[in-house]
């Protein structure tokens, strides 16, 4: 038995891993706890991985489908099937007709997210779709209007606040988005232990409040009436900063958010919101954060904004125990602004969209490849993606991507996009890969870039993203980064797997040489207080900006909204599990029972008259399902939820789609408090697991 360390590639987390192999199979993962960054700690997902990376399902040899049926083939046949497709396409039509479909996996396989990202920028195609637009898009929408970047984010100083203010996320189950945990959640352990105060604002009793803190109950997709309103009262303060711009605009709206007025939208007393305001106020530092609860609903691009405008007023924006800002975002940034990343100012041509991190939303990919007219998408190349299962109107997507004259996926599972793949294209798990936790270092407390050499040999014929997209890339005549030779050193097989671990050890004995961190990665620079104000936003003036013309729109669509805020029936919310990922990690073996389910308040089967464990159809604009619905407590009255990325029921199936349910700012879908009707139903069969990705 071999012994090897490295880290997770399912979150931002990247918690430490210790995997043991006998020959080319890995036996177990377990946590490390020697990890020099997450000392121990790892959820159910990171340990499971084995499963995955083993499936009897997973896919090891590219195919061609021939006649409605998968055949095997080889790598050059497969990567010309691909090409030969693709090329009169191109050639015919133009580049936006091909369109990609990023997954949220990629963004944690380092080379392969740039390889992605250029390969989009080689086809010249605007029509680059990503899982962000049903995750977080309304982060970068709003962090290119205040920081000029997408890149530059602020990082809830946990270790030394002595309160924190958590919107919508769940980190006891799902880790917790746009932040690195130093220890995973073992973070708010720390922070109870040491007499810290936790609040967490969500639509029902999460595993995180029950853990941790306390809970504020809101109704869902109204958390910006509650960030106004707490702004609202700090904001006679007469604060004067050269720093900042726009802010007095951003108040002059918060202040007409009275907590009375937002105690009739989002359900919390007027009571409550001043007692909060107050405790903030007399807190010696306060970290907020809010995740993926807020930025599924109506208006993420607006809280967020303004729950950083929060943190500003109370003294706790670049500030110990508040918000801190990375340098690594800052170079970071820069970087890509020379490389001409993140610029692109491209619109959809289906509901003029803007781009957001150089991708639209994809709630009008089906309208894109549907609707006719010039430069309509006629071909798609989905990496590490499952779009059908992942977007909300899936089942018209469905049928626009059937339609398609090409479906190119690059993937280890067939999934319900795989399905109408004309080539599908085997990837290597994060298991035979050597990486670095790229994503996380901008969002990091830790002075650690984490690395790791592959942990066993690649399975079947599979090979990285990054491999792939160059040699597909060569194949069309379409080099990554204009350059055949860059194309062709970085299709070459293994050549980062033995380049990573050996840059590895060099940075080690060149810069850090403590035998603890050896081979876990490299030293960098770490967040300190009072260094951004002033000197690291990269707009056009050097000013954080609380409010661009941009915004002005939102103002009328939230009275609008407001006036809605409390629907009669009950609202659809979704849910992270404590096993699956998104739309991913299905592959994997499960014990016990399927979580194909909705929950409701004990007191609305009862008023409904169903029992526990009973059969219901929940039925929307869109569609309908049926699925057993179970009695939990916690859950607030008037709602339903829903676990997202099922197999049994896929949720997206009764969200709304198209330009009428998108945050025009971000682009992000409306995944949350989406109107449904309850009733008794007949139980759907549950499927067959394959794998999926978000």
């Amino acid at each position: 038995m071999d012994h090897a360390k490295t880290f997770c590639r399912i979150c931002e987390a990247a918690c430490g891993l210790e995997v043991q192999t006998e020959g080319d199979r890995v036996v177990s993962i377990k946590p490390d706890r020697a990890h020099p960054v997450s000392g121990g700690f790892v959820c159910a997902k990171g340990t499971r991985f084995a499963e995955v990376a083993a499936h009897p399902s997973r896919i090891t040899h590219p195919s061609v489908r021939r006649g409605g049926e998968l055949e095997r083939t080889s790598w050059p046949r497969a990567i010309e099937a691909a090409a030969s497709r693709l090329r009169p396409i191109l050639e015919r039509h133009g580049p936006h007709a091909v369109a990609l479909y990023i997954g949220n996996p990629l963004a944690f396989h380092a080379l392969g997210q740039i390889a992605a990202v250029f390969f989009g920028r080689a086809l010249g195609t605007r029509n680059v779709f990503t899982a962000g637009s049903q995750d977080c898009n309304n982060k970068f929408a709003a962090a290119q209007l205040m920081h000029g970047t997408p890149v530059i984010h602020p990082i809830p100083d946990f270790e030394h606040a002595e309160m924190a203010v958590m919107l919508g996320t769940n980190p006891a189950v799902s880790q917790a988005s746009f932040v690195h945990l130093e220890g995973g959640a073992l973070t708010f352990d720390r922070f109870q232990k040491r007499g810290g105060r936790l609040v967490w604002v969500d639509v029902r009793e999460t595993e995180s409040a029950k853990r941790w803190g306390e809970l504020i109950t809101i109704r869902p997709g109204t958390d910006v009436f509650l960030v106004l309103a707490l702004l609202g009262l700090f904001a006679d303060r007469g604060i004067e900063d050269a720093r900042v711009a726009g802010l007095e605009t951003l108040l002059e709206l918060a202040r007409e958010i009275t907590p009375e007025r937002a105690e009739a939208a989002c359900g919390v007393s007027a009571q409550q919101i001043r007692a909060l305001a107050a405790d903030i106020d007399r807190a010696n530092g306060v970290a907020f954060h809010q995740s993926v609860g807020v930025n599924q609903g109506p208006f993420g691009t607006l809280a967020y904004v303004a729950l950083q405008a929060l943190a500003y007023v109370t003294g706790n924006y670049d500030a110990r125990g508040g918000s801190l800002f990375s340098p690594l975002g800052v170079h970071g940034a820069r970087l890509a602004r020379q490389v001409g990343l993140f610029t692109s100012q491209a619109r959809s041509r289906i509901g003029d969209f803007p781009t957001v991190f150089d991708s639209l939303p994809g709630g009008v990919m089906a309208d894109e490849i549907l609707t006719e007219g010039p430069e309509r998408v006629r071909a798609l190349v989905v990496i590490a993606g499952d779009p059908i299962r992942s977007i909300p109107g899936s089942r018209r997507l469905e049928r626009a991507i059937a339609s398609l004259d090409a479906v190119v996926a690059l993937d280890f599972f067939e999934s319900r996009t795989g399905q109408h793949a004309d080539v599908i294209l085997p990837a290597t798990t994060f298991l035979e890969r050597a990486d670095l936790a790229l994503p996380g270092l901008p969002l990091q407390t830790v002075d650690l870039a984490q690395t790791t050499p592959a942990m066993i040999p690649r399975v079947g014929e599979a090979r990285p993203e990054h491999e792939v997209l160059a040699q597909l890339s060569l194949a069309i005549d379409r080099p990554l980064f204009g350059s055949r030779l860059a194309s062709r050193v970085l299709s070459k097989p293994g050549l980062a797997d033995r380049a990573i671990p050996a840059l590895t050890e060099l940075a080690w004995k060149l810069f850090d040489r403590d035998p603890a961190r050896r081979g876990h990665g490299v030293p960098i620079p770490t967040p300190k207080p009072e260094t951004y104000l002033g000197r690291g936003p990269m707009t056009e003036d050097g000013r954080v900006h609380f409010w661009r013309p941009a915004l002005d729109a939102e103002r009328a669509r939230l009275l609008a909204w407001e006036k809605r805020a409390r629907p009669d029936g009950f609202v659809l919310l979704g849910r992270r599990r404590r096993i699956g990922h998104n739309s991913w990690l299905h592959g994997g073996t499960r014990e016990g029972a399927l979580e194909g389910e909705a929950w409701m308040a004990p007191s609305d089967l009862a008023r409904l008259g169903l029992e526990d464990g009973a059969d219901v159809t929940l039925r929307t604009e869109t569609g309908e399902l049926t699925m057993p619905v179970r009695a939990r407590d916690g859950v607030a009255p008037g709602t339903v939820v829903v676990p997202h990325g099922e197999l049994e029921v896929n949720v997206n199936e009764l969200l709304p789609s198209g330009a009428a349910h998108i945050e025009p700012l971000s682009g992000m879908l409306h995944m949350t408090g989406v109107p449904v009707e309850v009733r008794p139903g007949v139980r759907v069969r549950p499927t067959s697991p394959e794998g999926a990705r978000a």
